[in-house]
C-alpha cells in the first residue's frame, strides 16, 4: 500500500511539473509612457501575467501598438528569472501635437496649403484630432478654401467600438462639376469589432450644397444631369448605411500580408428626409501578398454602384493621384457608377527606421513601387458593357512616415482605352495609400 502511494505521488509530481508553464510571465512593466495612459496600451496586449510568454503574440502586439499611430517605436525587454519571465515594454512617443503646413492634393483643385494642427494623443487615449485650413496654391491661386476637422477615436479600454468623424466646409469654383460650390459635409463612421477579423460598420452623413442658379445642370458627354434636386437655396443630402468588413491584415499601416474586404449598402436623400433619392452599394477589397522579406504584391478593387437619381455634384470623376494616376482631372470623365482596381509591386528598402531630433521622435521607411491603375465608368442609363475604360502604368517611390502613412511620388504613362492606344506622360504626388484616398475622395 505504501509502495502504491509513493508511486502515485511521484507520478502526480511529474505530471504537475509538466503542466507548469516553462516560461510563465511574472510581471509586466511599461516605460516611456509620458502622455499615454497605461490602459491605452494594456488593452492591446495578448501576453498576460501568469500565462506563458509567446513570441508570436508579442509580434502581433507590436503591430497593434504601432497602428495607434502615437509611437515612433515599441520594443520589448525580456528578463529571465528562475521562476519565470519579466517583460518590460519600452515606448518612444510621437509628439503630442504638431503644427505644420497642411498640404492636400485633390483631383479637382490641385495643391492646397494652409495652417494645420494635429493633436495625436488626446487625454492619453490615442484620440486624434486634426484642424486644417487650406487654400489653393497650384494651379489657380486661392481658387478653393477648405476648413476641415477630423476626429478619430480608437477602441478604448476593451470597448469594441471605434469612431471617425469628419466635418468639412468647402468654397470653390468646382472645375469638374462646373459650378460655384459652397458646401458643408459631415460624416460619422462607427466600427463595432465582433472578433479579431470581423467588424460591423454603421455610417451616416449630411451634405449641404448651396444652389448655383447659373448652373442648374451638369452636362458630361451626351447627357444632362440635374445639378440640384432641392427646391430651396440649399440641397440637403443625408445618408445612412450599414455593412461589415473582414480584415486579416497583420496591421493597418503598411501591411505586408492579409486582406481587407468590405461590403456596405446605403440610402441617400428622400427616405431620410432629404433631396434626391438613390442607393449605394460598395465593394472594397485590398490584398497584400509577401514574397520574401522585401517584396510585396498589392492589389485593390473599389466598386460603387448607385441606382437612382444622383445629383450632378455627387458624380464620380476619374483622373488624378487619388483615382487614376497620370491622367489629369477632366469633367468629361464623369460617372454615376465606378470600378477602380490597381495591381502594384513594392520593393521595401527599409522600414520603421527611427529618428530623434531635439527631443521629438519619429520614423521613416522607403519603398520602390511600380503598378497599373484601371478604371471603368458608366452613367445612369448605360449598361456595364457600355462603360468607358481607362488605364495607366506608373512607377516611383513611397516614403513611409507617421500620421500620413506614406508619401507617394510617382510618374508614368497612360495606356489602352476604348479600343485605342493613347499615350501621355504624367507625374503625381499624394499622401496615404491610394486604396484609402480613392474611397474617401469627396471631389
Amino acid at each position: 500500500m505504501k509502495r502504491f502511494s509513493f508511486i502515485s505521488v511521484t507520478l502526480l509530481f511529474i505530471f504537475t511539473v509538466e503542466l507548469l508553464p516553462a516560461d510563465k510571465i511574472l510581471k509586466i512593466e511599461h516605460s516611456g509612457l509620458i502622455n499615454t495612459q497605461e490602459e491605452t496600451v494594456r488593452c492591446k496586449l495578448q501576453n498576460k501575467e501568469g500565462c506563458e510568454f509567446s513570441e508570436q503574440k508579442w509580434l502581433e502586439e507590436k503591430d497593434a501598438l504601432m497602428d495607434l499611430d502615437i509611437f515612433a517605436g515599441v520594443d520589448l525587454t525580456i528578463e529571465k528569472c528562475p521562476d519565470g519571465t519579466n517583460l518590460k515594454y519600452c515606448y518612444k512617443e510621437l509628439p503630442y501635437f504638431i503644427i505644420f503646413p497642411a498640404m492636400k492634393r485633390t483631383d479637382q483643385d490641385g495643391l492646397l496649403i494652409g495652417p494645420g494642427v494635429t493633436f495625436t494623443n488626446i487625454a492619453g487615449l490615442g484620440i486624434r484630432e486634426e484642424l486644417l485650413s487650406r487654400y489653393t496654391v497650384i494651379p489657380d491661386f486661392m481658387k478653393a478654401k477648405e476648413f476641415t476637422s477630423y476626429t478619430k477615436i480608437p477602441e478604448l479600454k476593451k470597448l469594441p467600438l471605434s469612431l471617425e468623424l469628419t466635418i468639412n466646409y468647402f468654397e470653390s469654383y468646382n472645375s469638374l462639376k462646373i459650378y460655384n460650390e459652397q458646401s458643408l459635409y459631415n460624416e460619422l463612421n462607427s466600427f463595432v469589432k465582433i472578433n479579431k477579423t470581423f467588424k460591423l460598420i454603421v455610417s451616416s452623413s449630411a451634405f449641404f450644397v448651396k444652389h448655383d442658379n447659373e448652373h442648374p445642370f451638369f452636362t458630361p458627354p451626351q447627357v444632362d444631369v440635374p445639378m440640384f434636386y432641392g427646391k430651396g437655396k440649399w440641397d440637403y443630402l443625408p445618408s445612412l448605411g450599414a455593412g461589415f468588413a473582414i480584415d486579416t491584415r497583420e496591421r493597418e499601416m503598411n501591411p505586408h500580408r492579409g486582406f481587407y474586404n468590405e461590403y456596405k449598402a446605403s440610402l441617400y436623400g428622400k427616405p431620410l428626409g432629404g433631396d434626391s433619392d438613390f442607393k449605394e452599394y460598395v465593394f472594397d477589397f485590398r490584398g497584400y501578398i509577401p514574397a520574401g522579406k522585401s517584396h510585396i504584391f498589392h492589389g485593390n478593387i473599389l466598386a460603387r454602384y448607385r441606382p437612382g437619381d444622383v445629383p450632378g455634384y455627387e458624380l464620380y470623376h476619374a483622373g488624378g493621384v487619388n483615382s487614376l494616376r497620370v491622367y489629369e482631372p477632366d469633367p468629361s470623365m464623369a460617372a454615376q457608377h465606378e470600378a477602380l482596381w490597381t495591381f502594384e509591386y513594392r520593393y521595401e528598402l527599409f522600414t520603421n527606421r527611427q529618428i530623434s531630433l531635439w527631443g521629438f521622435n519619429g520614423y521613416y521607411g522607403l519603398q520602390i513601387v511600380t503598378g497599373m491603375d484601371n478604371c471603368l465608368h458608366w452613367m445612369k442609363n448605360d449598361s456595364f458593357r457600355e462603360g468607358t475604360y481607362y488605364n495607366s502604368f506608373y512607377g516611383g517611390i513611397h516614403i513611409l512616415v507617421p500620421f500620413l502613412e506614406r508619401i507617394r511620388i510617382e510618374m508614368g504613362l497612360s495606356g489602352f482605352e476604348n479600343d485605342r492606344y493613347s499615350f501621355k506622360f504624367g507625374a503625381n504626388a499624394g499622401w496615404y495609400e491610394k486604396c484609402y484616398t480613392q474611397r474617401r475622395r469627396v471631389r
